[in-house]
């Protein structure tokens, strides 16, 4: 995926961080309690999210137009939403729903990796369960709810997916969802 946007749109690739420094990783896994799934480990050791602050036009974003967030910000963010957890299932230390369960507010155990700007986030859910590592949507007012992807490898891939069809597609009209290229910059539909 990063060679993809080195060549097709160098705007965006230079909005990459490099990869996520270790003490801040550590730091999340300390304010939270829970041990990271591997595959947002991984994808941390690659690039610590985006510099989207100084040109939100040219950052790399996921599908959904998301915002990959840099580890310090994701702890800033998790504490930020934490604040007010959602009061049916965050009870007395404990999570009263398993992992990939609707959730009114915010659950305590949803980590913040990626944000868009209404203030929508998606969230790794580190609730116990079988879908523990499962991608979440969380919306203010509306809650969290399953995304399409079932964990991070499954969102990477599918962006990088996304990205090679393009290629394959060239010369016909974008779908919702595709990458479109607009001025060395990747936008989706």
């Amino acid at each position: 995926m990063t060679t993809w946007l080195h060549t097709h749109t160098p705007a965006t690739a230079a909005t990459l961080r490099p990869p996520a420094p270790a003490a801040e990783i550590h730091a999340v896994q300390h304010a939270l309690g829970h041990v990271l799934p591997g595959d947002l480990l991984e994808w941390w050791s690659l690039m610590d999210g985006v510099n989207g602050e100084r040109d939100h036009h040219t950052a790399f974003t996921l599908p959904g137009t998301y915002f990959p967030l840099p580890v310090r910000q994701v702890r800033q963010t998790w504490a930020s939403l934490t604040e007010h957890p959602a009061e049916h299932c965050c009870r007395r230390g404990a999570h009263q729903h398993a992992a990939g369960t609707t959730t009114a507010g915010f659950c305590t155990a949803l980590l913040p990796i990626c944000q868009a700007h209404g203030g929508a986030v998606l969230a790794i859910d580190l609730r116990p369960g079988t879908e523990h590592g499962r991608v979440m949507e969380w919306v203010p007012r509306t809650g969290a709810r399953r995304s399409i992807w079932a964990n991070i490898e499954a969102l990477l891939t599918d962006t990088a997916q996304r990205l090679d069809q393009r290629d394959s597609r060239c010369g016909t009209p974008p779908r919702p969802g595709d990458p479109v290229i607009r001025d060395g910059a990747l936008t989706w539909t």
